[in-house]
């Protein structure tokens, strides 16, 4: 690789993940959000489910050099996926609203620490957590008994219960849940640059909150619990705020 020479791997696209790395790089803004670049030369730009248009990758180098990189993004097409499941996870009873809204506010306390680990954990690369089917892609329209709810931010991986699963990549554990109304038994790994992952709906944990993890490690077990019609994992990924597509995690390369 040259002195100023960037090598970008991943897909520009909506739910889709670039990795960045170089050399002498001073810094890195996406539009106008500035990018953080690990002491290595390596950035993470990550690309919302309902990303769209034209964005604009500006780099500096040490020497004052700038560069500038035109993202088109295509459109992405999503399919509708009509469900039937218990009628509490579509309309939950009074009783549990509270229970639902304290859980809530745990995840987003949780979720904002996510950023704030300024190395790579992810360099090794990504791995897919459970084998089994994908019974569910990313960005779906979820219609639950009829009543339309919010686009499924992950993919869903048949599989019977107590099925290994496995930590896509190296990271730290946000929080080992348990009995969430939704989530069930759930993880969510901190991958370091804002890129985090989540894994629902586990019959058993292996890990606990605070715990580094390495890619390829066995975190947990597959199970039906939460919001779940049948046994399978839940692979979720996040850059920051923005809902990831899993599988394109699985298309980088270092």
């Amino acid at each position: 690789m040259n002195a100023q020479e960037i090598k970008l791997t991943g897909k520009a696209e909506p739910g889709g993940i670039l990795i960045g790395i170089g050399k002498n790089i001073s810094s890195v803004y996406l539009n106008d959000t500035k990018i953080k670049v690990d002491n290595n030369g390596t950035f993470v730009l990550g690309f919302d489910r309902d990303a769209a248009g034209t964005h604009l990758l500006k780099i500096e180098y040490e020497n004052g050099k700038k560069e500038t990189k035109k993202l088109q993004l295509p459109k992405r097409k999503y399919i509708i996926q009509k469900l039937k499941i218990a009628e509490k996870y579509v309309n939950p009873p009074p009783e549990e609203l509270e229970r639902i809204e304290i859980e809530s506010q745990y995840m987003k306390d949780a979720r904002s620490k996510v950023g704030k680990i300024d190395s790579t954990l992810f360099i090794k690369g990504f791995i897919k957590p459970a084998e089994g089917r994908i019974s569910s892609v990313f960005g779906s329209q979820r219609i639950l008994n009829g009543v339309p709810k919010n686009p499924h931010n992950g993919i869903d991986i048949a599989a019977p219960e107590g099925t290994p699963v496995l930590a896509t990549s190296d990271g730290i554990v946000i929080i080992a849940g348990e009995d969430f109304y939704y989530n069930g038994n759930f993880i969510l790994l901190d991958h370091g640059m804002g890129l985090s992952s989540i894994y629902l709906h586990l019959s058993k944990l292996n890990v606990k909150t605070g715990d580094k993890v390495t890619k390829g490690q066995k975190i947990g077990e597959v199970g039906s619990t939460g919001r779940s019609t049948s046994a399978h994992l839940h692979w979720g990924v996040q850059w920051f705020g923005n809902r990831i597509d899993p599988m394109c995690l699985l298309n980088i390369s270092f």
